[in-house]
């Protein structure tokens, strides 16, 4: 909590295992779009700081806080008026123990019935599903009542200029001429990088994959990449590692594959579409909330490394076509990832958290 902030100011606590990637910024930028006369936040989290200096510059207090039982001491200690989690459970225990006023829950993928998550969810006031069908399954399994779920999108600060395709092109160390195709995530689990590797191997010499990982330190391929990319002499799958600049990079592509299985609407996928680079992706989990088949990229079965290859390739072979598809998927995403947008959610579901009126 900021010193000095008046006492009509909302208290929220921001709660997070880790204070970077997607969600973490999906976060704080939906944070700042908000009346900073109206709201006073805090970041409370245990895990890497990579957007720590960005939170600094924008007047919100960091905390670090590791499990439970210090979590619940920190969110004690601050007397917040509202705890927003955005990931696992042990924050929404942690403000349960510490007896806060009301409970909010941002599901990022499609949760599990573990006995953890069943025993948050009956402790969480309003929850909040980025994805239609992470909220489905939500609905699904039993965890949250129709009445206090709301489907999401992502808050993404679009850039007001992109970066440059030279820029990025110098930077992964690929010329001007070459077909990049990149990916986005874990190098290892949900996003399946063997997948990639294998979709590349299927594809024209001049045709080179490249992985960023943004969800953590960094991370080797898994053995079936890494087989592969000695097998294509490695030269034509670059692995990157952790990388924070992602939007730097995505001039550089000239198609992004979303391959994950858990993800809802991924944060980069959205920021791709605002750099005009065309998508790929898989059916499951809400790769239909960005991507419509024909009209704002392409979809493939999860999985199909086959069914990948032919999507990339039509978008390479396609200019035009892959033109007019990225064009229509910044329609798509502009104004649905508006953090104004998700900042008249958020104002709602806080307020009547601050009047302890019951949601429905």
């Amino acid at each position: 909590m900021t010193d000095g902030a008046p006492a009509d100011r909302l208290r929220v606590a921001l709660v997070l295992n880790r204070f970077e990637g997607g969600p973490a910024r999906a976060a704080l930028t939906a944070a700042l779009a908000l009346d900073a006369g109206a709201y006073d936040h805090t970041v409370v989290t245990g895990g890497p700081g990579a957007l720590d200096e960005w939170a600094a510059e924008s007047g919100v207090e960091v905390v670090r806080a590791e499990g439970t039982r210090a979590l619940a001491d920190v969110l004690d200690a601050g007397s917040y008026d509202v705890v927003h989690t955005h990931d696992g459970t042990a924050g929404r225990l942690a403000a349960v123990r510490a007896g806060v006023p009301r409970l909010v829950h941002t599901w990022y993928s499609p949760p599990a019935p573990s006995p953890a998550e069943r025993r948050a969810a009956r402790h969480t006031d309003v929850f909040l599903a980025v994805g239609t069908r992470t909220a489905a399954r939500a609905l699904r399994l039993g965890l949250a009542a129709p009445e206090r779920l709301r489907a999401i999108w992502p808050a993404v600060e679009l850039p007001k200029q992109a970066g440059t395709r030279t820029r990025a092109r110098r930077t992964l160390g690929l010329p001007l001429g070459a077909q990049v195709v990149g990916g986005i995530g874990a190098a290892r689990g949900a996003r399946r990088s063997d997948v990639f590797a294998r979709a590349i191997a299927r594809l024209p010499t001049n045709v080179h994959g490249v992985w960023a990982d943004i969800d953590g330190g960094p991370r080797l391929p898994g053995r079936m990449s890494r087989r592969l990319t000695e097998h294509l002499g490695g030269d034509r799958l670059l692995w990157l590692g952790h990388r924070d600049e992602i939007a730097d990079l995505l001039p550089g592509f000239d198609v992004l594959a979303m391959i994950g299985r858990h993800e809802g609407v991924p944060y980069t996928a959205v920021e791709a579409a605002a750099a005009g680079v065309p998508l790929v992706g898989t059916v499951a989990p809400s790769g239909p909330d960005i991507i419509r088949a024909g009209e704002t990229g392409l979809l493939t079965a999860p999985g199909d490394p086959g069914q990948l290859a032919d999507a990339i390739a039509f978008i390479l072979d396609n200019p035009g076509e892959a033109r007019r598809m990225s064009r229509a998927a910044l329609t798509r995403v502009a104004d649905r990832c508006d953090p104004r947008s998700l900042s008249v959610t958020l104002d709602e579901v806080y307020r009547i958290s601050s009047a302890h009126l019951d949601c429905t």
